[in-house]
């Protein structure tokens, strides 16, 4: 399944928390499985649509674009019987880092060691943001409580292995790198 007909399932989990217009969904999705999910917002409405036309999803009131959103019976079931498939893949990362880092010979020299600094620094923030992130969900009384958990940890994780490399990486340059 491509990635737009993943998009449905974002927004029919987004709103599980309740009615929701198109802005606010827009916000909810990015300030939360944001972190791991992105969406190209240009879809939202039409995936809206396709989704009201499926009967997935309904306008409350007269159906004006400021009319919040609200998933159906129907939605819950569709997002229950896609929860219950095997996820396809992990999207493969596009890493500019690593792909400068695989060319990094033909830098000059210094050049590396300050991407790598600089990287550093924003998983630095990183780490930061999520810690903040998991002490806000672990203070929340919600029956998604330890499913939102298990998200903000793997972002955790994410970053202390990126940390792990960014350190394994400075001390390759340093003992075998000409740059």
């Amino acid at each position: 399944m491509t990635r737009p007909a993943k998009t449905r399932y974002a927004v029919l989990g987004m709103l599980t928390h309740g009615p929701m217009t198109g802005y606010r969904l827009r916000e909810q999705i990015r300030e939360t499985v944001g972190h791991f999910w992105q969406e190209s917002f240009g879809q939202l409405y039409p995936t809206l649509s396709q989704l009201e036309q499926e009967g997935l999803v309904r306008r409350g009131g007269d159906a004006d674009r400021r009319d919040p959103w609200e998933i159906t019976a129907a939605g819950r079931q569709a997002l229950r019987a896609w929860l219950a498939t095997e996820a396809e893949s992990l999207s493969p990362e596009r890493n500019e880092l690593l792909l400068q880092i695989f060319f990094g010979r033909h830098a000059d020299p210094g050049v590396l060691r300050g991407h790598l600094a600089r990287h550093r620094e924003r998983l630095e923030e990183a780490r930061a943001h999520y810690a903040g992130l998991e002490a806000l969900v672990a203070a929340e009384d919600s029956p998604d409580r330890t499913y939102w958990l298990i998200t903000v940890r793997h972002g955790l994780a994410l970053v202390g292995a990126g940390l792990r490399w960014n350190a394994d990486a400075a001390a390759l340059l340093d003992e075998e790198g000409p740059v």
